[in-house]
Order: C-alpha cells, then sequence, then structure tokens
C-alpha cells in the first residue's frame, strides 16, 4: 500500500524517525529520489544545483530548471549512501556532490567504476566511493545488498577495462527492495536480470527517445510505454516514473504518463504514482 503526504520541508523530513521495516522516498525532480528507513539515509542521483543552466547559458538548450532545488546539499547532513547511475552532470553533480563532505566524513558514494576518477577530481574522499559494474554485488555494513545492473544509455557502453559506463541498481533493504535504472533504453536481458533480484519498487524514465535531440547529443531513455512493459515485466508492484518535468526541451507530459501506463492496466496510487516534489512516499507492501 503507498501512502503519501506533504511535508513543509525535506530537511525536517530527513531528520524525522520511522517505524522499522518501514520505506519512505521523496523525488527531488529529474532522476533523484531520497530514501528513508528506520536506520539509513540513501539518495540516488542528486540534481540538486543549477550547475547545467550555467554551463549552458545561451546555447540551444540552455538546461533552465522547470522546478525550484527542493533540497540544498547542505542540508543533506545524514545521508549514508548516494548512488550515481553514470556521469552525465543530473546525475553526477560536483556542485551536489561535493558538499556533503567535510572534515567529519560524508556519505558513501556508489557509482560507476569507470567513473570514479571523475569523483575524486570532485575532491570525494577515495575511501569513501564504491566502484561497480554490471552483475557485482556489494554489502554495506548496515546490511544493505546492493546489485549493479547494466544500463544501455543508449547503447551498452564500457571503458577501455571493460568496466559498465551507466549502471542501475537494485537495493535490497531486507524487507524491500528497489530498482532504480538510471537513464536506459531496453535491451534484450535487462528485464531478466532485473526480475531475478524481485524489486518490489521500479523507477524508471519516461521522457523517452526524440531524433531531433539525439543528433546533438542528447541521449534518450525508456518511453512511457517501454517504462511500463518493463515494470509489469519484472514483476514489481509499484512504478514510478522520473527524468520528466526538469528541462522544457526534454520532457512528457504528466496526462500522456497516465493515459499510456492506464493502457496497459496500471493504475495510479496503486500500481503506479506520479510523484510531487516536497511529497513523502510510504510504502508498506513489504516482503513475505
Amino acid at each position: 500500500m503507498m501512502k503519501a503526504y506533504s511535508v513543509p520541508s525535506l530537511e525536517s523530513w530527513l531528520l524525522q524517525e520511522i517505524p522499522a521495516n518501514s520505506l519512505e522516498f521523496a523525488w527531488v525532480g529529474q532522476a533523484g529520489f531520497l530514501f528513508k528507513t528506520n536506520k539509513v539515509r540513501l539518495g540516488i542521483d542528486l540534481y540538486l544545483s543549477d550547475s547545467l543552466a550555467t554551463k549552458y547559458q545561451g546555447r540551444e538548450f540552455p538546461h533552465k530548471r522547470m522546478v525550484d532545488v527542493p533540497i540544498l546539499p547542505d542540508a543533506l547532513t545524514n545521508l549514508d549512501i548516494v548512488f550515481c547511475s553514470h556521469g552525465h552532470t543530473d546525475h553526477m553533480d560536483e556542485q551536489t556532490l561535493a558538499p556533503l563532505f567535510n572534515e567529519t566524513g560524508g556519505p558513501l558514494i556508489v557509482a560507476p567504476r569507470s567513473e570514479v576518477s571523475r569523483l575524486l577530481k570532485m575532491g570525494i574522499p577515495a575511501q569513501r566511493i564504491v566502484g561497480m559494474s554490471d552483475k557485482e554485488t556489494f554489502e554495506t555494513q548496515e546490511g544493505i545488498t546492493i546489485h549493479a545492473i547494466a544500463a544501455a544509455h543508449d547503447t551498452l557502453a564500457y571503458d577501455r577495462w571493460g568496466q559498465s559506463m551507466a549502471l542501475g541498481y537494485v537495493v535490497d533493504l531486507g524487507f524491500v527492495s528497489w530498482y532504480h535504472s538510471g537513464d536506459t533504453v531496453l535491451y534484450p536481458s535487462l528485464a531478466d536480470a532485473i526480475q531475478q533480484k524481485k524489486p518490489a519498487i521500479c523507477l524508471l524514465p519516461v521522457n523517452g527517445r526524440k531524433p531531433h535531440l539525439t543528433q546533438k547529443g542528447i541521449i534518450g531513455n525508456l518511453t512511457i510505454a517501454e517504462a511500463g512493459k518493463l515494470a509489469l515485466a519484472v514483476g514489481s508492484s509499484l512504478l514510478v516514473p522520473h527524468h520528466y518535468g526538469m528541462f522544457d526541451f526534454n520532457t512528457v507530459d504528466e496526462k500522456d504518463i497516465i493515459r499510456q501506463l492506464e493502457l496497459q492496466g496500471l493504475k495510479r496510487d496503486d500500481s503506479y504514482i506520479l510523484a510531487s516534489i516536497n511529497t513523502i512516499y510510504s510504502y508498506s507492501r513489504i516482503r513475505k
């Protein structure tokens, strides 16, 4: 069962305790999410700055945010793990990641091994970085099991040592697990690889592929229909669409998300949700 409630700030929410075997999460825009249990605080693909607007100012696609930053990096003082799916700035942002670290420490950063050098250049301590590649598993001291699954953005790509350039992650919390694909399109073994890990929640991009953007080097993702098909194929009980509503040149209309998912038999607030900023989602359909 999914319950939703609004909060005055994500910072105050992160500090609140919740019962054991409970999972709460919040969308922070684009592909970014925060997760909370009674033991850990997690983040993935956090883009909590306007660095891309500065980078692309005056150019064809200015990357101006359509939504305000919902929480500043300086407020994320109690994150335990932050995942990065690949090296694009809206998934691995120096202005978001670097402020998470100070003299007393910082979170563990889990990222493709091929991108570790990028993280080191940001000043992130080497001892706080875990590099992964396709089909690898890592278990944290808190008992969280992380499975890396290759992402095709927009093809399966590897560095010269054979390390995956883009990853999705199945994060098994013991009582429930979730899968975040990062940026990806479908490839033949993807559904099977996810299904083997049995995630209850699938967080998938839905902005699709646009030829005029691909020609300019802006790579696409799953379409809405493909995301619905993948969530159904792997047997997850909840689909959370993302990667829309951030940049006006690369988004989709929420009405199209609703229409296409419900054509596949998915039901809003039951088998899928449309997440809102500053709304907390409490997931209680735990593993038996």
